[in-house]
């Protein structure tokens, strides 16, 4: 809503000049800005940056509105235009962060990928619409000042998100901090897979840098919708996007991610080339709304993607330094728009920016499947901490570490593993093969691929209670004392089942 009543006013001014320079003015310096942002954010706790965010963008908001009201200076508009984007740039980056640390599994962190573009969609969808119909009654002026109360109740909602605080990066200064925001770029070189999404991500940016103006300028030049079909065909996108969310929902939680992305990413901009090749209105509706389902599906599968090609340490910076190559690119495209415009009109405009991501889904579709095989959680050590009841409520980014930390080991058939009456120092996670658990002298349970054992004593503070050996060739993860403790001691529920965890072994050993 904000966005479009703007341009609408920007382009009442100067045209699609004016609407470019908005554009530019919103998204270029913080492009600039947004990866250090995203670093000292980073060392805040999240709840307090994304009440920051929603806070301060519904004051800048109501302020242009005031201004417009007020019929003053256009160069005030578009300082308050510039902080609002500053803040904005650190609302996708925050919130991506906090996913992992609250879903358990890859497909709630799918679900909750899916939630939050099901929303987008949703909000893109009555926003536009709902601007449009203040632009053309009220003028541009009403509608923003809707917006700026819509931020007032984003920033109200999220007073009640309560988020642990990250432990690293806490403390730098001088040099350090300088380093720290920048970590974004350094990750994407050390994990470039992450950086083949991000860049894939940029290069759509770019074009919807292109298909903010062009819209403008399609809808008063070749559609003939005039100014209201401006929010029309935002809205349409919207609509979109709530069908793509469906689709998001219904199938990347059960198939893969990568050939989604691929087709999504060639249908965002195949429908663009369409409408300057049919201009008629209802069809140019139509296109804009496969735009907003192929806009949901990317940022879902390639949003999950990135999440698990980066460790948690460096998420937020690296959504971050995303976040600010989006903003430039976006700002680019928007000045690049108009030169094409000027120089081969509307239609020929929107056929060379539809052609762009197209060939790029073609060119980058192997590197794309291979991304998804680059997870920073293996799936076998995934699958198997989930499958254990005392694993299985953490979140992605406790079982990240948990992975992190675990040893391979291996044992011929015959060797004890562990003795009765050992101290206990470590806890172990059968991979492949079986054992036999034997209490004094008595075998009393046999165990399997998938099962785990070792927790009493790390966690009653006693010696071995039992023996456990290996009836075949035996390949096991082992995860040491500390950091078994520290994942199960940080959530309540894994503790609860560890605790009757071992009160049924116990019994089965004979103690009360």
């Amino acid at each position: 809503m904000y966005v479009v009543n703007l341009l609408v006013f920007a382009y009442a001014i100067g045209g699609v000049a004016a609407v470019g320079v908005v554009s530019v003015v919103r998204t270029l310096p913080a492009a600039l800005l947004a990866p250090v942002m995203a670093g000292v954010a980073d060392r805040l706790p999240k709840a307090r940056v994304l009440l920051g965010v929603h806070g301060l963008r519904g004051l800048a908001v109501a302020a242009v509105a005031l201004v417009m009201t007020m019929d003053g200076p256009f160069p005030l508009v578009l300082a308050l235009v510039l902080i609002e984007g500053a803040c904005a740039t650190l609302h996708r980056p925050t919130t991506l962060s906090v996913f992992p640390s609250i879903a358990r599994s890859p497909e709630e962190l799918v679900a909750s990928n899916v939630t939050m573009s099901f929303g987008e969609g949703l909000g893109v969808l009555a926003g536009p619409a709902i601007g449009g119909l203040l632009v053309s009654i009220y003028g541009p002026e009403a509608g923003i000042g809707v917006a700026a109360a819509g931020f007032g109740l984003a920033a109200l909602v999220v007073m009640r998100l309560k988020v642990s605080r990250a432990r690293d990066g806490a403390g730098q200064t001088g040099a350090g901090r300088v380093a720290s925001a920048l970590a974004g770029f350094s990750a994407l070189r050390h994990y470039p897979h992450a950086g083949l999404l991000v860049g894939l991500l940029v290069a759509q940016t770019f074009v919807r840098g292109l298909l903010i103006v062009l819209l403008v300028a399609a809808s008063v030049e070749l559609l003939l919708l005039g100014e209201p079909g401006v929010g029309l065909l935002n809205a349409a996108i919207g609509a979109g996007g709530l069908v793509g969310a469906a689709v998001g929902l219904t199938y990347l939680l059960r198939r893969g991610l990568s050939g989604p992305l691929i087709v999504a990413l060639a249908l965002w901009g195949l429908p663009i080339a369409l409408i300057g090749l049919l201009p008629n209105p209802a069809l140019a509706v139509l296109f804009v709304g496969i735009v907003g389902a192929a806009n949901a599906v990317l940022d879902v599968s390639a949003f999950t993607l990135l999440q698990r090609n980066v460790p948690n340490r460096l998420r937020a910076r690296v959504f971050g330094t995303l976040e600010g190559l989006a903003a430039l690119t976006v700002g680019l495209g928007s000045l690049v728009a108009p030169i094409l415009v000027a120089s081969f009109g509307v239609q020929v405009a929107l056929i060379v920016s539809g052609a762009v991501l197209p060939v790029l889904a073609i060119v980058a579709r192997g590197a794309v499947h291979r991304a998804e095989d680059a997870a920073v959680v293996p799936r076998r050590q995934l699958a198997l901490l989930r499958g254990v009841p005392i694993f299985a409520p953490l979140s992605l980014t406790v079982i990240e570490q948990i992975a992190s930390d675990l040893e391979r080991v291996s044992f011929a058939a015959g060797i004890d593993v562990i003795r009765q009456g050992d101290p206990g120092d470590c806890y172990f996670l059968i991979e492949d093969g079986r054992v036999e658990i034997i209490h004094d002298g008595s075998s009393i349970a046999a165990l399997g691929p998938g099962d785990g054992f070792g927790e009493i004593a790390l966690l009653r503070e006693v010696p071995r209670t039992a023996t456990v050996r290996a009836t075949t060739g035996l390949d096991l993860f082992r995860l040491q004392r500390a950091a078994f403790l520290e994942a199960i001691s940080g959530n309540l529920r894994s503790g609860h089942a560890a605790e009757a965890l071992v009160g049924a072994r116990l019994h089965a050993q004979g103690h009360d």
